[in-house]
């Protein structure tokens, strides 16, 4: 019983780390766009531009953690 519920544990830990990886740059994003949004006057295009920056920060930190993972 130990040894299936530390497997569960560890599949449970690795799906949150995804999760945060995928969801904190886009979170920066937002919040980096919205700013440059305001100072510039540029509504939505350096929101939006954030958003998809942190889409790919993001993935690419996952990339990164599963290449190293294997």
């Amino acid at each position: 019983m130990g040894k299936k519920n530390n497997t569960v544990m560890d599949g449970l830990n690795a799906a949150s780390t995804i999760g945060f990886y995928l969801i904190s740059p886009v979170i920066v994003g937002i919040v980096i766009g919205r700013f440059l949004d305001g100072y510039f006057a540029s509504q939505p295009s350096a929101t939006i531009a954030g958003i998809i920056l942190g889409m790919i920060t993001g993935m690419w930190a996952i990339y990164k953690k599963v290449m190293k993972e294997k």
